[in-house]
């Protein structure tokens, strides 16, 4: 899957998700209500880069806190997003 919003610079190609990266991925994340937004969103981001979600391009974590702000926002929402529809499921199965 590829993330990719070229205004803000962001060109990100995902990992197929695997349980591993689901779990690795949900232990990490705290409750938005403990931190405030923008170090949430921020944590969204360093949580995929840390649980292998990134297949490209390499990323650190020292690297998400050099991102613009508004690129963070949006891949943060984004991989929000690919981890809720990776953990619905379908009512057909």
């Amino acid at each position: 899957m590829v993330l990719q919003n070229e205004s803000l610079g962001v060109d990100v190609v995902l990992h197929e998700l695997k349980q591993r990266h689901v779990e690795a991925f949900a232990v990490l994340i705290k409750p938005a209500a403990e931190l405030p937004l923008a170090k949430y969103r921020g944590e969204i981001v360093r949580a995929a880069v840390s649980s292998g979600w990134i297949k490209s391009p390499e990323m650190k974590l020292a690297d998400v806190g050099e991102m613009k702000v508004s690129a963070v926002r949006w891949l943060s929402e984004k991989l929000a997003s690919v981890y809720t529809e990776a953990m619905e499921i379908d009512p057909k199965e």
